[in-house]
């Protein structure tokens, strides 16, 4: 009798074994597959003009994680180190803008959609908030929209990011609903002067470019940010 359980232990140890030496022994029980997109189409969307907002003044990340950027507080025992850190390292921000020379964090940016009305976004807003601010972490929320103001958004970044230095002068004046289409004056190249427009073909909003070849090379016009899916251009 003993020598029969001697003899299961010992195959099941063999297996086990096997197991762990077999390539790919730890390989999920279930595939996987790959999102077409990274960002969504407000995102992307938003994307675009985050672009413009900010220029060279800093990098853009999308999706991070909460805990790559917050850490919970020293002197904290491992138990309750645990469980600071769950809460954010299961949620993530819409963007994170970092200082271009050093990658050093600066401004975290969340996208309110839709879906930041229901009641258990609200408490994931609010304990976002709350962690962030105690931290010293800046957290920007701007609605979703069809269309935004580049000059808008970038003020509003500048106004956390270099508060009181008066760094790269805005307009203050709201632009009229009719003056909205800004071709840069001449002489200037300052594309945040302009406000976003809706593409006419998908809806998604429009950027500035400047085409590099052929007849119309170095003349600015309006492109949609979904590019290469969309190709809708406007004149500007």
């Amino acid at each position: 009798m003993e020598l029969g359980v001697l003899l299961v232990i010992a195959i099941g140890v063999m297996l086990i074994l096997a197991q762990q030496k077999r390539p790919g022994g730890g390989a999920p029980a279930f595939g996987y597959r790959r999102k077409p997109y990274l960002l969504s189409k407000a995102e992307r969307s938003f994307y675009g003009l985050l672009t413009q907002a900010v220029g060279d003044k800093a990098l853009i990340f999308s999706k991070v994680r909460v805990a790559d950027v917050l850490t919970p507080q020293k002197g904290l025992n491992r138990s309750n180190w645990q469980r600071a850190f769950n809460p954010i390292s299961a949620k993530h921000v819409d963007f994170l803008l970092c200082d271009p020379q050093d990658c050093a964090v600066k401004l975290a940016i969340e996208l309110d959609d839709a879906s930041h009305g229901s009641a258990s976004r609200q408490k994931r807003d609010a304990f976002l908030e709350q962690a962030c601010e105690p931290a010293g972490l800046p957290l920007l929320r701007i609605r979703a929209a069809r269309g935004y103001v580049v000059v808008d958004i970038r003020q509003q970044i500048e106004a956390i990011l270099f508060p009181g230095t008066g760094e790269v002068p805005m307009k203050k004046a709201a632009e009229p609903e009719s003056q909205k289409r800004i071709a840069p004056s001449a002489g200037t190249t300052d594309r945040f002067h302009a406000a976003a427009q809706a593409c006419h073909k998908c809806g998604e909003a429009m950027v500035l470019r400047k085409a590099r070849s052929g007849k119309q090379a170095g003349q600015t016009f309006w492109g949609c940010s979904a590019f290469p899916k969309c190709r809708g251009v406007r004149k500007c």
